[in-house]
């Protein structure tokens, strides 16, 4: 079947729309049952049986760095998260070729509601801030709202609900309180810091509106995207999962006297310290709690457990590395800020209410 393209005239074969979005729904849908949906079915009740997640993914960082702790680390972390990232560099190939921009233009929407409606869509979806980077990559990619995707991007992690079920299972009910809180001020404030951006300084699209028409299949066009995108994201990415899990010990030196000292200066100074790690290291979805349970099951405060509680989840390096070139470089500097400060009062909230 022939598709007319208005934009520049010309003719080219392919699927018609309805079976575009077809397509693209049972992609999305198949992707997430086999990825998220299917394993927390399985595993929430697991959890709510025992009340535990299992060890936490900072145990077994040696003091200084090491390497064989790094490689530790990353086995760890890629035996739990593979398969999202799969499905997010999947997705995000599938957006690049196959969606028109109209259509993610009139999906996500634009400005505040944008971010309304990126938040919403980034609910059932519920990656990690890793594997839903390569879909932000994907959707700026073709035009989609900045602050839209930058609050999809954020949502995923920052308002996952099984997180939330995981929180009330395993830690008492303030910190599930403590972690909603959280999510929604990081994604609110994202928001509202997109939009000003987004005002303030005309954002450039990433692809021009005038991009050449790709002629071939799309199938063909959809493995060039998806292997573009893995060879653009996925060595950079690997690396530092491994050099910051080399780094665990220097980060989260969970043995040291300072961590647990008294003094508000000393207090502080840990808060914010914990805190900057915490956005630093990428963590699988969920991880945050078992990092919480297991610093206060080892007498760490509670205050300055709660710094991580949503800095580790929000954000991480290797994630603001792999859209780095989708959104201005200082409003992600600007985000981090946000995320740093959003974990921060939380552990001030968290010493509010005693824990």
């Amino acid at each position: 079947m022939a598709v007319t393209d208005t934009r520049i005239g010309t003719r080219r074969t392919g699927p018609p729309p309805w079976a575009v979005a077809l397509g693209f729904a049972v992609l999305v849908l198949g992707g997430l049952v086999w990825a998220k949906w299917a394993p927390y079915w399985v595993k929430v009740p697991s959890v709510a049986g025992s009340h535990s997640l299992g060890p936490s993914i900072l145990a077994g960082g040696e003091p200084g760095v090491s390497l064989t702790a790094g490689l530790r680390f990353a086995g760890t972390y890629f035996l739990a998260i593979w398969p999202a990232l799969v499905v997010g560099l999947v997705l995000a190939a599938a957006v690049q070729v196959a969606l028109p921009r109209a259509w993610l233009s009139r999906l996500f929407g634009r400005g505040v509601g944008g971010g309304v409606r990126g938040s919403a869509l980034a609910v059932p979806s519920m990656m990690c801030s890793c594997c839903a980077a390569p879909l932000a990559v994907g959707l700026r990619r073709r035009s989609a709202d900045l602050t839209a995707t930058l609050a999809y991007w954020l949502a995923n992690p920052a308002l996952n609900p099984v997180v939330l079920v995981f929180c009330a299972f395993v830690l008492p009910w303030e910190w599930t309180v403590l972690r909603a809180l959280a999510g929604v001020a990081v994604v609110v404030v994202a928001v509202a810091l997109g939009r000003w951006w987004a005002d303030r300084t005309p954002v450039v699209d990433v692809v021009p509106d005038e991009e050449p028409v790709d002629e071939r299949p799309l199938v063909v066009r959809f493995l060039a995207a998806l292997g573009g995108l893995a060879i653009r994201l996925l060595p950079e990415y690997l690396l530092l999962v491994v050099a910051l899990g080399a780094f665990r010990g220097v980060l989260f030196p969970v043995g040291a006297s300072w961590l647990s000292g008294t003094g508000v200066a000393l207090a502080v100074v840990a808060v914010v310290l914990l805190a900057v790690a915490g956005t630093l290291l990428p963590i699988p979805t969920g991880a945050e709690v078992a990092v919480v349970a297991a610093l206060l099951a080892v007498g760490v405060p509670g205050p300055l457990a709660a710094a991580l509680l949503i800095t580790l989840p929000a954000l991480s390096l290797p994630s603001l590395l792999m859209v780095r070139g989708v959104f201005p470089r200082r409003l992600l500097v600007a985000v981090t800020g946000v995320v740093v400060g959003v974990g921060v009062l939380t552990s001030v909230g968290a010493l509010a209410v005693g824990l």
